[in-house]
């Protein structure tokens, strides 16, 4: 999210060179086209291309989507360097990175990466291999990563920058028709790889449709999930904004970490309507809402800014905000995790959780009265019955 924050004692925590002098958009309509499309082109390349039956068998999903946080934040990092005017634009094409800065992180970088499915993964991860362990290190060196990561990212952007501030007025113009161009472009890439996809019904889903409202194909799919992830980039990007306004000076950033644990918070729910009925896995408005909104309303390329930005800054406190922030975001993420892996393990119990779900499914359905059911030896009593 790109959203300045006011650091205590630091009211000027980035040295800009060159400062924004023209809107990026010509009219109000482009500037809502963009809110549309860049969620939509990110949803489409993480959720098509890199979820492609290739790519996910031949390296894992886990590999996958920490590869895309990762590089979401060395992207961050790249066009942070151009919105702060640290990277200085020197024709057409880099006064055009310099504009659409903003945008790219606040809505195409947001839906891009996906602090809640980092959380989701790392459960499932842990799951997997019978080990919390597992879990904890795939969150830890994912943010590790992204914060290397976000540091290239913006070393990148002022290695092909030039210390002379452009003036001339074609250089604007020329600007604006190539993000013109970009986002016709970016229409072409969506509909092209919504055609790509079939229209028929995913394997093992019949009668879905009648049951969650929307019938589970790729296409719906597809339109499902960038729909959620438009209104999830826009949501996140006000919330945050309107915590970071309320808190003028303070010493952590404390919008990415509210938004990270509200929105991983819910990014549960999938997980957690799974346990009454594992249908709910067919609902492509629930898979939407778990995956798509939470995680592009969760902020994960903007904690690995702000880490940057913690770390870099010139006040000796720079370094022990950085860390605290960075504990504190770890603490929320991993009360996260444990929360998803039990879930996990309460979908796939092991023998002995099993017999307690055994247990505790005959309560429910004795107390509903759906079924007569027998107590067996061994089993809890029933409102004070006996066995």
């Amino acid at each position: 999210m790109a959203i300045p924050v006011m650091l205590d004692g630091d009211s000027n925590h980035i040295s800009s060179k060159y400062t924004k002098r023209s809107s990026v958009y010509r009219t109000r309509a482009q500037y809502l086209l963009s809110i549309l499309l860049l969620p939509a082109a990110a949803t489409v390349t993480t959720d098509v291309w890199f979820q492609s039956a290739t790519v996910s068998s031949a390296f894992g999903y886990d590999l996958v989507l920490a590869v895309t946080n990762v590089s979401g934040a060395f992207l961050d990092g790249f066009f942070a360097a151009w919105e702060y005017g640290v990277a200085v634009p020197s024709g057409a094409k880099t006064e055009a990175l310099h504009m659409i800065a903003d945008d790219m992180r606040a809505f195409y970088l947001s839906t891009y990466t996906s602090w809640a499915g980092m959380v989701s993964v790392a459960a499932s991860l842990a799951h997997a291999r019978s080990s919390p362990l597992v879990g904890i290190v795939y969150i830890l060196l994912s943010i590790l990563c992204a914060f290397v990561a976000h540091g290239l990212g913006s070393d990148f952007a002022r290695y092909i920058t030039t210390p002379d501030i452009i003036t001339n007025k074609p250089y604007v113009t020329k600007a604006h028709d190539l993000l013109q161009r970009l986002m016709m472009g970016l229409s072409g890439y969506i509909l092209l790889s919504y055609l790509y996809l079939g229209g028929e019904n995913i394997e093992d889903s019949e009668g879905v449709g009648k049951r969650y409202w929307i019938f589970p194909t790729p296409r719906n799919q597809l339109l499902t999930s960038a729909i959620f992830a438009i209104f999830g980039a826009s949501i996140g990007h006000l919330l945050a904004k309107i915590i970071s306004e309320s808190l003028k000076r303070h010493p952590i950033p404390w919008e990415t970490l509210i938004c990270n644990a509200l929105f991983g918070m819910l990014a549960l729910s999938l997980n957690i309507m799974k346990l009454s009925d594992t249908s709910w896995e067919d609902s492509l408005l629930l898979r939407g809402f778990a995956i798509n909104f939470c995680g592009a309303a969760s902020l994960f390329a903007r904690h690995a800014s702000d880490n940057r930005r913690l770390y870099t800054t010139k006040k000796r406190k720079g370094l022990q905000r950085a860390i605290i922030n960075v504990t504190a975001n770890i603490l929320f993420a991993t009360l996260l995790f444990w929360i998803a892996f039990e879930i996990e393990e309460w979908e796939e119990p092991d023998d002995k959780r099993r017999r307690w779900v055994v247990r505790i499914q005959k309560i429910l359905d004795k107390r509903r009265g759906n079924i007569d059911v027998p107590i067996q030896n061994g089993d809890i009593p029933i409102d004070g019955g006996e066995e």
